[in-house]
């Protein structure tokens, strides 16, 4: 099938890694971003009075610095800023990560997911205030996702130096697990002593150390769990379930000096037991066409390597008929769907039953004016899960060229992060009462 759909386009592929011209000016718009910034903080510590540093400090700078001393809030012009940022950095990181030949397919989502964790863990120990002032200001937004972006990217880079040496396989198996288990044991050592440094004599930290061990003897033992896993994704994988469980520990650590009251037990139930049923409903009802499309080496939404979405469009063929019937059910089985639907519907439960039932507040600007139209959380909780259908229905329709395929990814992660990770993070800080 994928063979005969291939032919069909007489015309020559374009090479994978040749760029779109909208990935060079995404890459253009992100340096200019760059320049200002650093323009901006240089003319103040030159002493030198201008808008341009003026506008930094006060739309985005300070309300970082204040968000980790309490909630400070978003505002208009940052939350807006920090979208157009974020589309910009998922054009150009996808052009890169495909220059790389970094592999797109769900197993990527899969080897990312604990770095959602390590986001939303991290975020629930800085609302806890357990770090020292040196790192307290980077565990809040964005300064966590840079910080998540680099051990990512860190991860990724040992993963694909041992795929650029070419070793046996089972010494490329012995080097993932020792590098894994030393970047795990790194990120012990650097956030270990600051939390130490706040808590003093007041928490029991060997959770943490618990925690590290723990991680590091999953990394030694992971052969056959991450067997489908690339080297990169590996690396990936094991690093983040390390640092999540180093923080996993420091929130241990907080429960054990300050238990949580019960009647805060039942919302974790639902947050993340909800979304959960919902992942399994959606794979569920959608694994038969998958399974059908992949028997024809085909995967819903991707076309074949030389078709464009116009050419589909205006193409006929009789396999278009059943791709046509089955990609609708077929992409709820996709794991970058079901995962990016129940991220929404996981921060909409958790908003509403923080406002709604324990008095908690919302600071972004967008979200408390939908709370705000019905004086009630719940508003918010529907919207998040008709966003979800939205995501569903999007990435359902719509079609992906072959060297698209990293950019669908990076969407895909990219509605998951923003979803999954304030959903985690509200509800752990609301069961600990931070």
């Amino acid at each position: 099938m994928l063979n005969r759909l291939s032919t069909w386009w007489s015309d020559p592929s374009p090479r994978f890694d040749e760029m779109y011209s909208w990935e060079r000016w995404a890459v253009n718009a992100l340096s200019l971003t760059l320049l200002l910034i650093f323009t901006g903080i240089g003319l103040v510590w030159a002493g030198v009075d201008n808008p341009l540093s003026e506008a930094l400090f006060e739309f985005f700078i300070d309300p970082i610095r204040g968000e980790s001393v309490g909630d400070s809030g978003y505002n208009t012009v940052n939350t807006m800023t920090y979208a157009l940022v974020l589309g910009l950095f998922v054009v150009a990181l996808s052009a890169w990560l495909r220059s790389l030949g970094i592999d797109p397919s769900d197993a990527s989502v899969l080897a990312l997911l604990p770095f959602i964790t390590w986001a939303a863990f991290g975020e629930v120990v800085e609302d806890a205030e357990m770090f020292g002032p040196g790192l307290a200001p980077y565990f809040v937004s964005p300064g966590i996702h840079f910080q998540a972006a680099f051990w990512v990217i860190l991860a990724g880079a040992v993963g694909l130096s041992l795929d650029r040496i070419k070793l046996p396989e089972e010494e490329q198996q012995s080097h993932v697990e020792a590098l894994a288990s030393i970047l795990i044991l790194t990120q012990f050592i650097f956030y270990g002593p600051s939390i130490s440094e706040k808590v003093g004599d007041d928490f029991a930290l060997w959770p943490m150390l618990l925690g590290a061990v723990v991680a590091i003897a999953f990394a030694c033992t992971s052969k056959t769990s991450t067997s489908a896993f690339s080297n990169v994704q590996r690396m990936v994988y094991l690093v983040g379930i390390g640092g999540s469980l180093v923080f996993l520990g420091a929130l241990v650590s907080h429960a054990i000096y300050s238990p949580p009251q019960t009647d805060r037990l039942w919302p974790l139930v639902v947050v993340i037991g909800l979304p959960l049923l919902l992942c399994y409903w959606m794979y569920s009802y959608g694994r038969e066409a998958a399974d059908e499309l992949a028997g024809h080496g085909l995967v819903a939404g991707i076309l074949p390597p030389g078709w464009s979405e116009e050419r589909y469009g205006a193409s006929e063929f009789p396999e278009k008929d059943m791709i046509e019937s089955l990609r609708l059910r077929a992409s709820m089985a996709q794991p970058l769907i079901f995962l990016a639907v129940a991220g929404q519907l996981m921060d909409g439960l958790a908003t509403w039953i923080g406002i709604d039932f324990f008095g908690y507040s919302e600071k972004h600007v967008f979200s408390s004016g939908i709370i705000d139209l019905l004086d009630t959380a719940l508003t918010f909780a529907i919207v998040k899960l008709g966003l979800g259908a939205l995501i569903w229905y999007f990435f359902a329709i719509a079609n992906f060229e072959h060297r698209q395929q990293h950019l669908r990814l990076l969407i895909g992660v990219a509605m998951l992060v923003v979803g999954m990770a304030p959903g985690l993070r509200d509800v752990g800080r609301l069961t600990l009462g931070v």
